[in-house]
Order: structure tokens, then sequence, then C-alpha cells
């Protein structure tokens, strides 16, 4: 449970502020009831199964917490409106709460700023909650005040949150996804698999003899062909494929859509094109692959572990061809 919130920061952002609204809502429908006031109490309720129901929901998929994000943003503003126009003022104040939560709820600011921003002004002018023109124009300062700083906040969170997404994925010398990115992936690969039977398949390639570029010529120059193959690769890779460092001299591309044998086509032009790309002052380098699809009720180890026995195959077999798994 925890790890799997720890993993993802907007699941653990909605079940925190879901859990405790919900937990907080529900003591206020049984105050509520306890007092004769069914109205606000039976509304307070069905806040309440609605975020639960909503909760249970995003756990069931990572997937499916940007949605349940989306829909919790509604719940929160039908339920301060709400509030207002059965509570008056007291009820309004809800508003606040509803309209700082939203911003961190979802990954989409437009939409939950402009939630907040319907919100306050059906409150401020459709509502009966105010006596006066002076509580009006304040509640709209100080809403408005507030939409603006939750924004700005949520804003620069997720971006910050962009950044260190970012490098804690990227393989910085060759700018490819690093390994642990490529297990999330690997995941989600066989997920969609199971679901959808759309072919996948996996290339992992080896350059060959790469530690001799490093004794012969230094580490710089190995670098350079490193960088060198990945940017190669990446012409030959589709906006729906994934490319990642493996290990070392160790690369493994995921073509979503591909079946085996056309993957292995996609493998032959890469091991063609750098057997003429992958020359210079360090020589020749060549490249060795083994190709694996995807198979139903496999894991992601036993994947990669049939294209390494390929690979296996293609580096015993002469080095600088391509093998497909059986």
């Amino acid at each position: 449970m925890w790890k799997k919130l720890l993993a993802d920061l907007q699941l653990s952002i909605l079940m925190l502020v879901g859990g405790m609204s919900s937990f907080i809502i529900a003591a206020f429908s049984v105050y509520r009831f306890q007092n004769g006031n069914v109205k606000v109490g039976l509304l307070d309720a069905i806040i309440t199964l609605a975020m639960v129901g909503t909760l249970l929901y995003a756990w069931r998929s990572a997937r499916n917490a940007e949605r349940a994000g989306r829909f919790m943003v509604l719940v929160h503003a039908a339920g301060a409106i709400a509030s207002s126009e059965l509570l008056g003022v007291t009820g309004a104040f809800w508003m606040y709460l509803a309209i700082v939560v939203n911003c961190f709820i979802t990954t989409n600011l437009r939409y939950a700023t402009g939630a907040n921003i319907l919100m306050l002004l059906v409150i401020a002018f459709l509502g009966h909650s105010f006596d006066s023109t002076a509580q009006q124009l304040s509640f709209l300062a100080t809403s408005g005040l507030l939409t603006l700083f939750s924004y700005i906040i949520a804003d620069r969170l997720s971006q910050q949150q962009l950044i260190l997404k970012q490098q804690a994925s990227i393989d910085p010398l060759t700018g490819a996804l690093n390994r642990r990115r490529m297990q999330e992936e690997m995941h989600l690969a066989i997920e969609e698999f199971t679901r959808s039977q759309m072919p996948m398949a996996i290339i992992l390639m080896d350059l060959d003899d790469f530690k001799n570029v490093n004794d012969r010529h230094g580490h710089e120059a190995g670098d350079d062909v490193l960088a060198g193959f990945a940017d190669m690769v990446r012409g030959h890779t589709r906006q729906i494929d994934r490319f990642f460092r493996y290990g070392g001299e160790e690369f493994l591309m995921l073509a979503k859509g591909l079946s085996p044998e056309e993957a292995q086509h996609l493998a032959e032009k890469i091991r063609s094109q750098a057997e003429s790309v992958l020359t210079g002052k360090h020589g020749r380098v060549t490249v060795s692959a083994g190709v694996a699809g995807a198979q139903t009720g496999e894991s992601c180890m036993q994947w990669v572990a049939r294209a390494d026995a390929a690979l296996y195959v293609a580096k015993q077999s002469g080095r600088n061809r391509v093998h497909l798994a059986d």
C-alpha cells in the first residue's frame, strides 16, 4: 500500500485529501442529523459517499487517478455551492477549502481553475448567502486571490515534479530512459497486452566488443559511441515506442503494436545502419540484437530473459546479427 502511494504523487495527494475530507464531512453529517438538520446532513452524506466511491475507483488503477481527480473537483464545487445555499455564509466557508484542494488533485490546472471560478461566481451572484453588497465583494476579492495563489503554487509544484521525474527517468549520457523507468513501462505494457492483446515486442541490443573501444581509445570515445548509437536508434523510434539504456552498452526498445517478425525487421534496420554509422577513429562498432514478442501469462523478467537468450544466440553465431526468440 505505502509503496503504491509513494510511487504516485497524484494518487497519494488524492487519497490523503479525499480520505481526510471524507472523514470530516462524514462527522459533520452525523452532527447535522443529531441536531435535526436533515437536509444538510443528507447532503454531507451524499458528498461523503461520492468521495469514497471516487477514491476506490482511483485505487483500482494508477490510470484512474486523473479521472478520479477531475470528478472530485466537480464534487467539491457542487458540494460548496449546495452548502452555501443551505447554510448561508457559514456554508460558503467550505468553498475556500475546495479552491485549494481542487488545484492539487488533478494535473489539469485549467480544468480545476475553471471549476473554481465557476463555483465562486455561482455562489456570489446566483446564490443567496450574502446579506449585503459589501459581503459579496469581500467574498469575491478573497476567493479570487486564493484562486490565483493556489494556481501559482500548484503550477510551480507541477513543474518541479516534472523536472524531478525527468531527472530520475533519463540516462544523462545517452538521453535514453533508464532501467528504473523501463520496469515501470514494461509492467504497463504487459497490462495493456493482457487487456487488449495488441502485439508487442522488445529488442535487446548490445554493442559488440565495446570494451575494446574503451581500452584502446578511452572512455570519452566510448561515451561518444554510446551517445551516437542512442541518437541513431531514436530515429527509428515512434512516439508510442520506448527506448531504454538497459545497462553499460546494452539498450532495449519496447515496440508497441509490432509483431515479433516486424520487430525483427526493425532490429535488422538498426543493425545495418549501426554498421555504417558507428565508424570513426575508434574503428567499426557493430550491434547484435535479440527480439522477443510478448506472451500471455509472462512476467517482465521472463519476457526480457527470452530476449536476452536470443541476444546470446546472436552473439554466439558471430555477432553483428539479429536473432528472434522462439
